[in-house]
Order: C-alpha cells, then structure tokens, then sequence
C-alpha cells in the first residue's frame, strides 16, 4: 500500500490573508445590523386607547366620540394595510343604531396622515464612517458608499484616506489605548448605534397622537384576566372602561381610523439619547482636536426635567501626532425652561469621573464636572434631533491640576 503524500503548505496571497483578517469586522457590522433588527420590531395595525381616555370618551354622547380620540400605536405584526378614511363610513353592524347621528365633522375632508417609515438597512450602512476607530476592512472617510455588485460597496471609486501620524497602521482616528480596548470600544459603539437606528424606526416613528373614528368602530376591550369582548365605542359604558385593562382600535377594520396629528413631544418617562460630533482642547498639557462619541439613559418626571446616566468618549491626535482618549462616566441633570412651536432649549449640569490616556501623562483618571447648552427639535411625541456644547473639567493633569474639553455634538433623543 502506498504511502500518502504529503502536499506542500499553501501559502496564502496578501489579499486572500487580508480578506480572513477582516472576519472579525464583519462580524461587528453584521452584528450592528442584526441588533438594529432586532430593535427595531414593527409598527402593528393596533392602536391603544389609554385608560383615563376611554373613560373620558364613555361620559359623551355617542355621536361625539369618535371626534378626536387619543391613541398610541402598538408593536407587534401588522396584517393588513390601513383603510382608506377618505371613503364614506360604512353602514352600522346588524342590531345597532346609529340614532340618526351623522359622521362627525371633518371625517371624510383631508386624508390619513401618511406612516413614518424608516429604511434601517440603509441607516446601518453609514454607520462605519462616523465612529472611531474604523476597524479594518470597514470603510473610512472618502470611502465611496455607492451601490456595487451584489449590493456591496464599490470600493473602485473611492480611497480610504491615510492612517494620521502617530496611528496604528490600518486605523484612522484612533480613539482606544490600543489592542483588545480599541475592539471592545469600537463593539460598544457600533452596538449602540445598530440599537438607535431600531429604536428610530420604531419608538420614535409610532404614531402617538389623535385620531378620527366612526362612532360604530370596534373596540377590543381586554380585562386583567386576558378576556377580550368587541363593544362599538358608541355602546362603551363607564363600568366597561373600569373593567379594561387595555382598549385597542384597529387602522385595518370598520371605517378605520383618521390620523388628526402628533402630540407634541413629550419626554415624560424613560429618555434614551445617542450624540456623534467633535472634541476641542488647547491646554498647555493638551493641544488636540478629535472626535466624540456620547450615550445616555435616564428618567424624566417631568416634561422639562430630567436625570440621566451617560458614558461619552473623545479622542485622536495631538499637535505632535500622538494618540489619546478621554472617557467620561457622569450623572447629568437636564432641564428644557423654554420652548417655541417644536424648538426647545435647555442646559445641563453632571458630575463623575473621567479616564485619560496620552503621552504626557499616561494613563490615570480624576473628578470631573462640566456643564452646557442642549436644543432640541421635536419631529414626533417620542423623537428629536439634537445639538449639545458641553465643556468639562476634569482632574487629570499630569501635574495633578485640572483640564478642560469642549465636546460639540448632534445626534437624537428618543423619549
């Protein structure tokens, strides 16, 4: 019997080497785009009645209830598409009387307030360019993010800019101390803004506001024991309003329902917040511009006031080409005393503790405190945009004294 031979050892060309280099990043973007997914959900065709609401509406007369009701848009699967309310109503189920009661005013003039919706494939791809660092493989600035073969990008119209000096070789704006840290950073952030661009295309696109119906159109009433009974809101007493635990509408049966508009926004509740811009220092033990990078959750009791818990990060290179970061852990205190049409402004205080990394001093970390401006423009009940100055001074001077930062940034809040 012959002996196997023993084939010689296949050395890899530089770019198939370079293509299994870069399986980690894939799987980070791939990961983003899954989260993203999964964060987002869909927008159901169910809309629920808040409690205080039915109970409001139980007390008119049935020929007025359908003139505006407040509602929240549910998520869940959507199974079919809305009703055209531009369409007369239709005729009242067997056994019920309409009493003679016209539609009520205004609901076949106008048209259904047309759905946000939100491409999140898209919204993913962009991503790589703003946050630092760029992990290789991933594409940088003046990447060219034009469709290609096979919906890749098409990297033969575009370069990926030059590494700045002072940087790994293959990253641009190193942010991280370098290694395993520039990794778990870069996970931390594209994780957060695969989990923002879910809950864009969801909570901040569900509609929350009011709404036109027949007097005759089902309501789904559900008591805590998860019985459900279907009354038309006409016929929906002040003891079946006390007996609902949740009261739902649907865009898809009866005559449907007329959107009439958004509430304004309205930050009362849980607050999620997400900000991408610039960081500035001309200390003498600093002289440095980079980039920054921000994320907070909190709670507002009220709609002008809130407490948050948030993580921002900057860095780059200095005036000498050498890398630094800036990590900033704080609870913030936020207040909005003015407010014009969807335009609101407000300032902010925080105080925690800030970790520096740079070559003047090392790694070592001190108190910060710091403070600034916030405005805010409202697009729905639950979503704005942002743009945030925030100035921070922090104990970590090389000598033991204090140093400032300036982070200028834009980004969302969802509410």
């Amino acid at each position: 019997m012959k002996a196997a031979s023993l084939s010689p050892m296949r050395v890899l060309p530089s770019a198939e080497k370079a293509r299994f280099a870069r399986k980690p990043e894939i799987a980070l973007a791939v990961f983003g785009a899954f989260l993203s997914y999964t964060c987002g959900g869909c927008l159901s065709n169910e809309y629920v009645i808040p409690r205080a609401e039915l109970s409001r509406l139980a007390q008119l007369p049935p020929e007025q209830r359908g003139q505006r009701v407040r509602v929240v848009q549910d998520l869940g699967d959507r199974r079919g598409e809305a009703i055209d309310t531009t369409q007369p109503p239709p005729a009242p189920a067997p056994g019920y009387d309409q009493g003679g009661a016209p539609p009520p005013e205004g609901y076949v003039e106008g048209g259904v307030e047309p759905n946000v919706g939100i491409g999140v494939g898209v919204m993913i791809a962009p991503v790589p360019p703003l946050v630092p660092p760029f992990p290789p493989g991933l594409p940088g600035p003046g990447f060219a993010r034009g469709p290609g073969p096979r919906g890749l990008p098409n990297r033969a119209m575009g370069r990926s800019a030059p590494a700045p000096r002072g940087s790994t070789p293959g990253r641009v704006g190193k942010i991280g101390g370098g290694g395993g840290k520039d990794d778990l950073i870069a996970l931390v952030i594209v994780v957060a803004l695969a989990a923002t661009v879910g809950m864009v295309a969801t909570e901040g696109a569900r509609y929350d506001g009011e709404v036109a119906m027949y007097p005759w159109q089902p309501v789904h009433l559900r008591d805590g024991n998860g019985q459900e009974q279907e009354v038309p809101l006409a016929e929906v007493a002040a003891a079946d309003a006390q007996a609902t635990s949740k009261a739902v509408v649907m865009d898809d049966e009866g005559w449907g329902l007329m959107r009439l508009g958004r509430r304004p926004l309205d930050r009362q509740g849980f607050a999620f917040k997400m900000d991408i811009g610039g960081f500035h220092s001309s200390n003498a033990s600093l002289d440095a511009d980079g980039m920054g990078f921000g994320l907070q959750f909190g709670y507002f009791p009220h709609h002008r006031v809130g407490v948050l818990g948030g993580w921002s990060i900057a860095g780059g290179s200095d005036s000498a080409g050498k890398s630094f970061t800036r990590n900033n852990l704080a609870l913030e205190a936020q207040v909005f005393p003015v407010g014009i049409w969807r335009l609101y402004l407000g300032g902010f205080g925080h105080a925690g503790i800030q970790y520096a990394d740079d070559a003047a001093g090392g790694t070592r970390n001190g108190t910060a405190v710091g403070g600034g401006l916030l405005l805010e423009l409202g697009l729905t009940a639950r979503l704005a945009l942002t743009l945030r100055a925030d100035y921070t001074s922090a104990k970590i001077r090389p000598d033991g004294g204090w140093q400032a930062g300036e982070l200028f940034t834009a980004g969302v809040a969802i509410y």
